[in-house]
């Protein structure tokens, strides 16, 4: 009883399959870029000065909310604007290289 047993355990790794061959790895493509933005567009942006710290003014709420909106909305679109053309051209617009 126990010899085809151990006759089974031994012809069973015989039956496996050999595995695939792995796939070749995916070609790599790289594509030249022929055209290159305008240097007006890749340009850092100047940032203008703030209202004076020194100085008051009496402005309604409404206005006073559109003002932060508006500068809010500037800030974010500089911002954006410096981080495209970082991505383009890095250390462009570092505070280091702005006069």
């Amino acid at each position: 009883m126990v010899l085809p047993g151990l006759m089974l355990l031994t012809t069973l790794p015989g039956c496996a399959h050999r595995a695939a061959d792995p796939s070749p790895a995916p070609a790599i493509v790289t594509v030249k870029v022929k055209d290159v933005a305008p240097a007006e567009l890749t340009r850092c942006p100047e940032r203008p000065e703030g209202f004076p710290a020194d100085a008051t003014a009496v402005v309604g709420d409404p206005v006073r909310a559109a003002i932060i909106r508006l500068a809010q909305s500037y800030a974010a679109v500089i911002g954006q604007l410096e981080r495209l053309i970082e991505w383009n051209a890095p250390g462009s617009c570092s505070r280091e290289s702005r006069p």
